[in-house]
């Protein structure tokens, strides 16, 4: 069982966060959410530090089914970001992100 994701959440309150895409580089070149940065989970946080991401900062996360965005969650946050999202399947993500009626 996976916690649920954070779409609610993203909807309603996040603006512009960073958009991290935590499958791998393959994955990423089949097709990704506009504006996301590919940043596979296994080489988390460490990454994301390198790409001058503040621990400050909104941060969500996404993969193909959501297992590995909730894990990525898991990581970020123990490495002290504070506020991570989990937006789950890619699919689901970017219906949320790209709902102008909201």
């Amino acid at each position: 069982a996976f916690a649920a994701n954070d779409l609610a959440t993203i909807q309603s309150n996040i603006s512009s966060p960073v958009i991290i895409d935590v499958r791998s580089p393959q994955e990423f070149a089949t097709g990704s959410i506009e504006g996301a940065v590919n940043l596979p989970l296994k080489g988390l946080p460490d990454s994301l530090l390198s790409e001058g991401i503040e621990l400050d900062e909104e941060v969500v996360v996404y993969c193909r089914s959501g297992r590995r965005s909730a894990q990525a969650k898991t990581v970020l946050k123990a490495a002290g970001f504070e506020l991570v999202f989990d937006g789950g399947p890619m699919s689901q993500l970017d219906g949320v992100l790209n709902d102008s009626d909201s």
